[in-house]
């Protein structure tokens, strides 16, 4: 095969290496990755209207637009697989300067990291979708910073990904800002906030919820891996803040190894492009949004006490909080310099073969060194079907004449069921259903409670440990009850259940009315 056309189909040959078993008919469904068959467009809080904070505002709603013409089974399977093709062929672009050899060892690592992986399981894929806009986001505003003229929609389009939800939004504008340099920054400055308008605008509508508990400063701290405590797991992208997420390979001795000669390479990249006018200019681009990234990431593990008083005093503070997340905006830099370390390296081999032989585990190297991304993060991400009896229950829903909304028991954020094949996942019942649907938004982290910013949410909570729950769930305007029978606590709600009245009732779900 010819070296280009390798090229252009390595992206897709790592989305299948991951994808390929997500591809079968079903619904991924892993902690914060919720699809369901459609979530309904008229529910406020998709739009950022409810009272909820809205973190997944506009991805739920982008989603809630697509479900009118694509099933979610599909839209999740091209989402997925659509992010690490666009992120693989973006990598490629923004390295096209070096030669093919080094520009798929610089792609490879941008798409093969723990940051990818870790993210990946943890369900976070409007991130992703931002992670995989971001090196088409390099190549677009290095033009603006050389003062070329740039056709609007090449920047409006890796803008607008990155704008899915706040976080992500945030590291966009703070990569183009970097990369187009101060001076020339204004237009893309304006397009930027312009697309992130959605989230703002929602933000703004909930300005007294808009503090976090100071208590997660310490749960969402980066953590150390492959033995090379903080720094080094931010230097290589890794340390998300629940390490059940965590590729098992990064336990691994061959990890400390493999993260040592990567921080070689990168180091060597460095001197390799600074010796160059051209590579000189984007490294310094990319070096002010990496450095960004870094101290963020690093914030909550080196000045707990500030963060914990930005998260609890400063509207919208909650962002800083998984700090890892930032890490985004080292991977164009990083990958930039692994090309170029790899580069130097094989223009000091003279000999052919053992060029390519280097070029060949440079390219490898990553996928090797952590090989449980692929096939489904090790098979921890498998599509399943939801029961028949969701899409019961919410036909029941939709034809009750009962007016409120929705609340789901048992009253926790997350479930493990059977049919999920045990994995864990956040509560689907809160998109599943077409009425505005309370979830208890609390996290648990190690056995400590996180307190959520939903302020019904939290007056639901008090309404259902109260001494007349009906009259509660009444006050706060709700009037469905969705119970998941087979979630722990279920046993405890007998007397709760006894005062409603049955709407629907099959298998492990049942759905009950809260009496006037």
């Amino acid at each position: 095969m010819d070296i280009r056309r390798l090229g252009r189909a390595w992206p897709w040959v790592m989305a299948l290496l991951v994808c390929a078993p997500m591809l079968a008919w079903g619904y991924v469904l892993s902690y914060d990755m919720v699809f369901v068959p459609r979530l309904d467009v008229t529910r406020a809080d998709v739009w950022g209207l409810g009272s909820a904070m809205p973190r997944a505002v506009p991805s739920d709603a982008v989603v809630a637009v697509l479900n009118l013409a694509i099933p979610g089974w599909l839209l999740q399977k091209i989402v997925l697989v659509g992010t690490f093709v666009v992120a693989g062929a973006g990598a490629m672009r923004m390295l096209e300067r070096f030669g093919v050899g080094a520009q798929l060892a610089g792609t490879t690592w941008f798409v093969w990291n723990p940051y990818v992986a870790e993210r990946l399981v943890i369900g976070h894929w409007p991130l992703l979708v931002a992670y995989a806009a971001l090196p088409w986001l390099v190549v677009v505003c290095l033009r603006v910073r050389a003062g070329e003229q740039v056709r609007w929609w090449r920047l409006v389009l890796p803008l607008a990904a990155t704008a899915l939800t706040p976080a992500s939004g945030v590291i966009g504008v703070i990569l183009a800002l970097s990369v187009c340099g101060w001076r020339r920054c204004g237009r893309v400055l304006v397009v930027a906030l312009v697309l992130n308008l959605p989230w703002i605008v929602a933000g703004f509508a909930h300005p007294a919820v808009g503090r976090s508990d100071p208590a997660g400063v310490g749960a969402f701290a980066l953590q150390p891996e492959a033995g090379l405590g903080r720094l080094g797991a931010a230097l290589t992208l890794g340390g998300i803040w629940n390490t059940d997420v965590v590729p098992e390979s990064r336990d691994l001795v061959t990890a400390t190894v493999f993260c040592l000669i990567l921080i070689a390479v990168m180091a060597l990249g460095a001197v390799a492009a600074w010796r160059r006018p051209g590579r000189r200019t984007t490294v310094l681009a990319l070096a002010p949004a990496a450095a960004i990234g870094l101290a963020v990431a690093l914030l909550g593990a080196i000045a707990p006490s500030l963060l914990e008083w930005v998260v609890s005093t400063v509207p919208g503070g909650g962002l800083l909080r998984d700090g890892a997340r930032y890490l985004a905006l080292m991977a164009p830099l990083q990958a930039y310099l692994v090309a170029a370390g790899v580069g130097a390296l094989a223009g000091r081999v003279r000999e052919k073969s053992a060029r390519w032989a280097l070029l060949a585990v440079a390219i490898l190297l990553p996928v090797l060194a952590m090989p449980d991304l692929a096939w489904g993060a090790a098979g921890r991400l498998q599509p399943v079907a939801y029961p028949d009896a969701w899409a019961q229950a919410r036909t029941a829903i939709a034809e009750s004449d009962v007016e409120g909304d929705l609340v789901a028991l048992p009253f926790s954020s997350f479930r493990a069921p059977a049919w999920n094949d045990g994995r864990v996942v956040l509560d689907p019942a809160g998109r599943y259903f077409p009425r505005e649907t309370v979830v208890n938004d609390d996290l648990v982290v190690s056995g400590e409670v996180i307190a959520g910013e939903d302020e019904r949410a939290q007056a639901v909570g008090e309404a259902l440990d109260s001494s007349d729950p009906v009259a509660g769930l009444r006050d706060e305007g709700i009037g469905l009850v969705v119970v998941e029978l087979d979630a722990p606590g279920a046993d405890d709600l007998a007397d709760l259940l006894s005062e409603l009245e049955p709407v629907f009732s099959e298998g492990d779900l049942a759905v009950y009315a809260v009496p006037d």
